[in-house]
């Protein structure tokens, strides 16, 4: 999962031979870049794989027993949940209010007004477990064609995952592996290996645990949402390795929107002890897998000419625009740990 951004974060002969063919050197700086962006000194380049990836960092915000989307005005009725982005999310908070939001905890400030949340993890002894590196990605997966893909509607909202499962819900949704892993096969892209699982591997000490939540890609064209908030979206049909983009949307949800998926790790220590005594607050007591009720909530909270940018600088073209990147010489101005 983070081998790719690893590459990225190298210096530009290692990312060429993992993602690029053709380095293109960003444009000048925009003159009147609004708050929120910096200038870029980065290049953005060209994908072989045909696909097109942006990445963005949001920090831990807050954690409540609150979900605005599943338990809208009803304070403390959810499991426990770790929120990024928009501090102000809470049982309430509708999409009106993210666009209301005057900070964030996300790369490039209120520029990127959106909620992000996802249950806590427990350790053995039931201490809360820190979710590290925590990135967000909107690629145009490998299924559909990058240029088929259009920026997501204002106000979309929905959920990735079942948090009520009980049994693994499949790769396509939960993905977790052992960062020492040596997988045997790849999919479309040297950094995206395939050798996930659906429930928490038992992971070595002192190892990292990689965690990817991806949300369907497929929207309906109509509903911003839905009672149980997914039906409106769906996954696209699955494109055949080595070739990407030979899959597409199904004709009930004709729209594709950027993949977006949540990244994660998780450090394993002698604190928290093996993985396979780890609990999402969401886990059921009963149940014998770890990991098996992992899902994701999102809440659009983009500057909408800041995500056609990205579309259209990023994705479109089947570029790598990192982590932040927009592809005209500014980027996402980087969130401060305090």
């Amino acid at each position: 999962m983070f081998s790719d951004r690893i590459a990225i974060l190298v210096n530009g002969s290692v990312l060429a031979v993992l993602a690029c063919t053709t380095v293109a050197q960003s444009p000048a700086f925009a003159q009147t870049a609004p708050d929120g962006l910096v200038r870029a000194n980065d290049f953005v380049d060209e994908r072989e794989d045909g696909s097109g990836a942006f990445r963005t960092h949001c920090l831990e915000s807050h954690t409540s027993h609150d979900d605005p989307l599943v338990f809208p005005g009803q304070p403390g009725a959810a499991h426990h949940h770790v929120f990024f982005g928009n501090p102000g999310v809470d049982a309430h908070t509708t999409v009106a209010d993210l666009n209301d939001a005057g900070r964030t905890t996300c790369d490039g400030g209120t520029l990127n007004r959106s909620a992000y949340w996802v249950p806590a993890i427990y350790d053995g002894r039931g201490e809360r477990i820190e979710y590290v590196e925590p990135l967000f990605y909107y690629k145009t997966g490998y299924h559909v064609p990058a240029s088929a893909v259009v920026p997501p509607p204002e106000g979309l909202r929905m959920i990735a995952g079942d948090a009520h499962a009980t049994a693994p819900q499949g790769t396509h949704v939960v993905r977790f592996r052992c960062a020492n892993w040596q997988p045997e096969r790849r999919w479309f892209d040297p950094g995206d290996p395939l050798d996930h699982v659906d429930t928490l591997p038992d992971c070595p000490e002192d190892e990292l645990l990689e965690v990817r939540v991806v949300f369907p890609q497929c929207w309906d064209g109509q509903t911003l949402s839905a009672a149980d908030n997914r039906s409106h979206m769906a996954y696209p049909r699955e494109a055949e390795p080595p070739m990407a983009g030979t899959g597409g949307c199904p004709a009930s949800h004709p729209v594709a929107i950027p993949e977006i998926s949540y990244n994660f790790a998780i450090y394993v220590t002698a604190e928290t002890g093996p993985p396979s005594t780890w609990r999402f607050s969401s886990d059921r007591p009963d149940v014998t897998a770890p990991g098996v009720s992992l899902h994701a909530d999102w809440m659009n909270g983009w500057d909408p000419e800041i995500m056609k940018m990205i579309v259209e600088n990023c994705l479109l073209p089947a570029r790598e625009c990192g982590v932040g990147l927009l592809g005209d010489g500014t980027r996402l101005r980087p969130v401060v740990q305090d």
